[in-house]
């Protein structure tokens, strides 16, 4: 049921072209039939020998009586290329209408996955590989578009083919068509128990080929760490591992769905040969006529061959319902609530009490009992070990992770309460790790306040010290940066980042260690037109620098998870602790 609900959501709006193909299908099918039929019609009005059946009565009777048709035999001609136009008009429809689900579907179903993605919550994201969820977004995602726009396609030409068939086959010679079905059941038994090995094999093997795909885009992502210690050797044999894996488990699934497709089609064979004898000898003792015979081991080989067909089909229904279970995956995933929540006006002021915050997957206390109060307009300096919690709190006011216990607040309202698109639209971080999209520079400022004028975005440019550079580009600001900014040098990207932060006007910043990337005196003249617009926002900076941090109103030191010392840097370096130990050892290093 929850393929058939997934595969049902896929085809929304599309659903009345959808069984439109069906129906095309279905007369498609009916004429080549009739047409088929109309070999016995012919046959039997050659040889004089009167209608044994329903249809041939009918058809007889329709194009005006066996006597009339054997005078005219130039009728059958007619009525044969008729019948071969008409289905060729309808497969051709049936064509064009595939065609244009194909894509229309392809687009419904990646627009759907992707707006899940984009919507997940934060840690959902963190915690998978982003090698994996790209492998679902392409093989995945197509293994199942195939198989919805034209495996079902390929089920429904089989049941109308074989129900057709075999009923007319009936009308023929009821013997013929009971001998046709000895096989059959033996084969869907066969198969239903052989599909569920490949099945599983299949999922096997996918799960294989996403660990080659992340391992391909965590090496990309490292490539100059890979580079800088000579590393490519371990990392193409590391890569080599993953593919030989991969390949022994991609064969050992295609040898059982070869064998599976060849065994089957001994069955076949069996069953044709089998009916084909029997119609022999019902011919030679006078049971059937010769076109009697003719026109049903034709009807016998359209039920038959697309049950093998069939077989195929379960095959394909077996990888596309392993790439269902690891689309599922990701789309029974909850959706991150960005909307419900209270929308305050946002001044600035912050106020954390005996807050203490853990990661699901740990019980041991990140953040333990913090508590400090920010005022709005104010400069907060945050210090401290690497992993003593300085990157968890931006991540905390943000609400990409919500607090365990205590209280945060922003402007006496409970952080928790406020929606989350709401406080992130109030507070700009600027991350450590620049990123920017391959788009102009422009374009990439924009992307965090769209209504910036050309002198909002010159101004944030120049307090984040990068105007110049850009001026100096051939395109300026219509300059392409190339994906991820890789045509920028690192303080560039950065400064470009921290430019970007400033034209979203928020009335909270935050500086994730960003300003610690570039040099002493970008960064000092960073804070220095920062400084000029105080008023406008509260500004947290999360460094390892004494000097980036020693001119905030207020620098708070972090030992494992707690507040350790809290003052400005005129009293913190009068007092033995860690502050005075760090400003003491990056002095002797100047």
């Amino acid at each position: 049921m929850k393929y058939f609900k997934l595969l049902y959501r896929f085809t929304e709006g599309h659903r009345l072209r959808y069984g439109l193909s069906f129906v095309i299908l279905f007369f498609a099918l009916l004429f080549l039939l009739l047409s088929t039929f109309m070999t016995k019609v012919l046959i039997d009005t050659l040889l004089s020998v009167p209608p044994s059946g329903p249809v041939d009565f009918f058809l007889t009777a329709l194009f005006g009586g066996q006597d009339f048709l054997r005078a005219n035999l130039w009728l059958f001609a007619v009525i044969i290329i008729g019948l071969g136009v008409s289905r060729a008009m309808m497969f051709f429809s049936r064509l064009i209408i595939r065609g244009l689900m194909d894509v229309d579907i392809g687009r419904k179903i990646q627009l759907d996955l992707f707006y899940h993605i984009e919507r997940l919550p934060y840690s959902y994201i963190k915690k998978n590989k982003s090698g994996d969820l790209i492998q679902t977004c392409t093989r995945d995602l197509d293994i199942v578009r195939r198989f919805l726009v034209r495996q079902v396609n390929s089920i429904v030409y089989t049941i109308f083919l074989t129900t057709i068939a075999f009923g007319l086959l009936l009308t023929v010679s009821w013997e013929i068509a009971l001998s046709s079905t000895i096989v059959l059941p033996f084969m869907f038994v066969y198969a239903y128990f052989l599909i569920k090995r490949v099945r599983k094999l299949f999922r096997v093997t996918e799960d294989s080929d996403g660990l080659v795909s992340a391992k391909i885009e965590e090496t990309l992502s490292g490539i100059r760490l890979v580079k800088a210690y000579n590393n490519e050797p371990y990392e193409i044999k590391d890569f080599d591992e993953h593919l030989f894996d991969y390949r022994k488990k991609f064969i050992k699934w295609r040898l059982v769905s070869s064998f599976f497709f060849s065994s089957t089609d001994i069955l076949v064979f069996g069953q044709i040969a089998l009916t084909t004898a029997f119609g022999l000898y019902l011919t030679v003792t006078g049971n059937i006529t010769t076109g009697t015979l003719v026109v049903a081991l034709q009807f016998v080989s359209m039920v038959v061959w697309p049950v093998r067909e069939v077989a195929m089909t379960l095959s394909n229904l077996a990888q596309a319902m392993a790439s269902i279970d690891r689309l599922n995956l990701i789309l029974n995933q909850p959706l991150e609530d960005i909307e419900s929540g209270e929308r305050p006006a946002i001044q600035g002021a912050i106020s954390f009490d005996n807050m203490s915050f853990h990661y699901d997957d740990s019980d041991e206390v990140f953040i333990k009992n913090f508590s400090l109060d920010i005022q709005p307009g104010e400069t907060v300096a945050i210090m401290g070990k690497t992993g003593s919690g300085k990157s968890t709190l931006s991540h905390l006011l943000t609400r990409l992770y919500d607090y365990t216990s205590g209280s945060i607040k922003i402007d006496g309202h409970e952080l928790k309460s406020i929606a989350k698109e709401h406080i992130r639209r109030q507070i700009a971080t600027v991350l450590q790790e620049p990123f920017l999209f391959s788009k102009t520079i422009i374009n990439n400022l924009k992307i965090a306040n769209s209504n910036a004028t050309a002198e909002d975005i010159q101004k944030a440019a120049q307090i984040a010290d990068i105007h110049q550079s850009i001026i100096n580009f051939k395109d300026g600001y219509e300059t392409r940066v190339g994906e991820k900014g890789v045509t920028l040098s690192g303080g560039q990207k950065q400064r470009l980042v921290i430019a970007r932060t400033i034209i979203s006007k928020a009335p909270i910043l935050v500086f994730d260690d960003s300003l610690s990337a570039v040099d002493t005196e970008t960064d000092i003249n960073i804070r220095s037109a920062l400084k000029k617009r105080q008023e406008q926002s509260t500004t947290l900076i999360i460094t390892h620098r004494v000097a980036t941090a020693k001119d905030a109103d207020k620098i708070v030191v972090l030992e494992d998870g707690k507040i350790a010392q809290v003052g400005n840097h005129e009293s913190l370096i009068k007092e033995d602790g860690l502050y005075k130990r760090i400003f003491e050892i990056q002095t002797r290093m100047v």
